[in-house]
């Protein structure tokens, strides 16, 4: 079970590498990112906050780091989702994908099959769309994306 979104860019991968890397980096493209904070950076091991609109925040801790990007894993006490950010590319064109591995918390497999096919799915991949939607302003324009700019999230604004 997972979503993702990838996002086309005239970027070189090193652009978009770099600017994923950066301490602090959803402040400006996330739309639903009211704070996130570096704990420990850079590279395997990093770890940073991230604070949602609606006051919600979880910890991020990166497990992977290497030539394409990182994979993280978030939560607050329990660990909810991994998170793989991947870019690949040139020198003149690049892509970015991010893909959610949601750990749910239901043992009964039935409910957690409607849940996931009929509910969680479906938030997971608006949001995942509207931060990649965040990105692509961001580095395109360097402008730091408005607070729900693409509508609300009723999980996280």
């Amino acid at each position: 079970m997972y979503v993702e979104a990838k996002r086309r860019f005239k970027k070189s991968k090193k652009e978009i590498l770099n600017e994923i890397r950066r301490p602090g980096n959803l402040n400006d493209y996330h739309p639903f990112c009211k704070e996130n904070n570096a704990l420990k950076w850079p590279g395997k091991g990093s770890v940073d906050e991230i604070e949602y609109l609606n006051g919600l925040k979880y910890k991020r801790d990166f497990i992977e780091w290497d030539e394409n990007g990182y994979v993280l894993e978030i939560g607050r006490n329990k660990k909810i989702a991994k998170v793989q950010w991947i870019v690949e590319g040139s020198k003149e064109n690049s892509s970015l994908r991010v893909r959610i591995n949601p750990r749910l918390p239901y043992k009964n497999r039935i409910v957690r099959w409607v849940a996931w096919n009929f509910y969680i799915k479906f938030k997971l991949q608006g949001y995942i769309n509207n931060v990649l939607k965040g990105f692509e302003h961001y580095i395109n324009t360097k402008h730091r994306v408005e607070r729900n700019k693409f509508g609300k999230h009723s999980w996280f604004s």
